[in-house]
């Protein structure tokens, strides 16, 4: 079997750029989805990719992939990727991290003098984060044809009002294939998907394990226009009993869910639930009048597809039974939850057996946030996340991670495509 060991310094170089490129003042970086940062990040990829002799193409979306020649360049290509954008003021990791890491794997391989059968290509995928133009995983999903016109066509960006397409040709992209379904990647051309990205919760560090195999990347019904409808009335006039508080009844519903939180937590089921946005009409809310009507936002996370039905079930018990205590109503507007992805079996069990090899610690987890993992193996190709420990949550410009953590990721990475597809592997 072929030993190739990651390459750090290339990693490190390409982190070091990004910084330099995309630093925001405060320590975070700024990287706007087809925007400057991102652009600059972007080039950045295409010069240390060049530099290091391997050959650099783009996409007509302007994703940038640098490409390890394999034996058989015929044969359905790996690809390794992540995002290159950032939130504003975030932190240089978070989906850089894995752009790196595929950059060191490739090289230690390279390096090793043993090509593997087929190529593998070190994707940096565009417009990730959905905090610039209102829709997941654009970038990605523009590679693989699976970005829906009219969605395409409403997308315009926070920060300027100006048009998705209108940015892409301001950077010399085609909007125009993407308005034709042309395929950059698919099925029948990609073998399989990996991404390395920082975990992006606490659970690595505190627990003192470097890696995480992510099991399936979560959904879950999300509700952005939840609506409680009571009556409007007097804070002096109405007695407790001829109330219909649509803010009592919401301070309920949120009570109540969370202990159907605790309820899924007690019984060892991964679950999320999140109210980001609570209030009241500001043009009717005032001290002396009870609300008659309240607002919400319910986010829902989980990775098994009977407990997502049990979710909508379970809610929809809890505001029925408050429906009736309170004397209110309540419109939920449309569900905007994606459907959980599960990763390939046999992927997370060759990077588990991988990185038993190496003697490297993991854990199987969920991967609560959303990631360009989902747009593969939504279409049916096989893929695979591996978290990197990161000790300051992600979307922060206090990321950091540990290097020694970045080598170990790389190894299992390119351990596992040696075993997988390298000259001495099996099957």
């Amino acid at each position: 079997m072929a030993i190739a060991v990651p390459r750090i310094d290339v990693a490190r170089e390409f982190l070091d750029e990004l910084l330099r490129v995309s630093a925001s003042g405060d320590g975070g970086v700024i990287r706007i989805a087809y925007g400057q940062g991102e652009q600059e990040a972007h080039d950045a990829l295409r010069a240390i990719g060049g530099k290091h002799g391997f050959p650099v193409e783009q996409d007509f979306a302007g994703n940038t992939y640098v490409r390890l020649k394999g034996r058989d360049s015929a044969a359905r290509c790996v690809v390794i990727g992540s995002h290159l954008d950032s939130v504003p003021h975030g932190g240089n990791y978070d989906g850089a991290l894995g752009v790196a890491i595929g950059l060191a794997a490739i090289a230690g391989i390279a390096a090793s003098g043993r090509p593997l059968d087929r190529d593998v290509l070190v994707m940096g995928v565009r417009a990730e984060e959905s905090c610039y133009f209102p829709a997941p995983y654009i970038g990605s999903r523009m590679a693989l044809g699976d970005l829906p016109a009219h969605t395409f066509n409403s997308l315009r960006r926070s920060d300027t009002g100006r048009s998705l397409a209108d940015h892409m040709q301001e950077l010399g992209f085609d909007p125009a294939a993407v308005l034709r379904g042309e395929r950059y990647l698919s099925a029948d051309t990609v073998a399989c998907y990996l991404e390395a990205h920082i975990e992006q919760g606490p659970v690595l560090e505190n627990e003192g394990i470097p890696l995480g195999i992510v099991q399936a990347i979560a959904g879950g019904p999300r509700w952005r226009e939840g609506r409680i409808y009571g009556t409007y009335a007097h804070a002096g006039g109405a007695p407790k009993g001829y109330r219909q508080d649509a803010v009592a009844a919401l301070g309920e519903f949120i009570h109540e869910v969370n202990r159907l939180w605790d309820r899924f937590h007690e019984q060892g089921i991964y679950t999320l639930f999140t109210f980001g946005i609570i209030g009241t009409d500001p043009d009717m809310h005032t001290y002396s009048r009870v609300p008659g009507e309240a607002r919400f936002c319910l986010d829902t996370r989980c990775i098994d597809t009977d407990v997502r039905v049990r979710i909508g079930q379970e809610i929809d018990k809890i505001a029925q039974a408050i429906s009736a205590r309170h004397g209110v109503t309540f419109e939920w507007g449309p569900d905007s939850g994606p459907n959980i992805s599960p990763m390939d079996p046999g992927m997370q069990a060759g990077l588990q057996a991988a990185a038993e090899r190496l003697g490297v610690p993991c854990k199987a987890m969920a991967s609560g946030a959303g990631h360009d993992a989902s747009a593969f193996a939504d279409l049916g190709i096989p893929s695979a996340m591996l978290f990197i420990r990161n000790q300051h949550g992600s979307h922060n410009k206090d990321e950091t991670v540990q290097m020694e953590d970045v080598q170990l990721g790389a190894s299992v990475l390119a351990e596992f495509l040696c075993a997988t597809f390298g000259q001495d592997a099996r099957g």
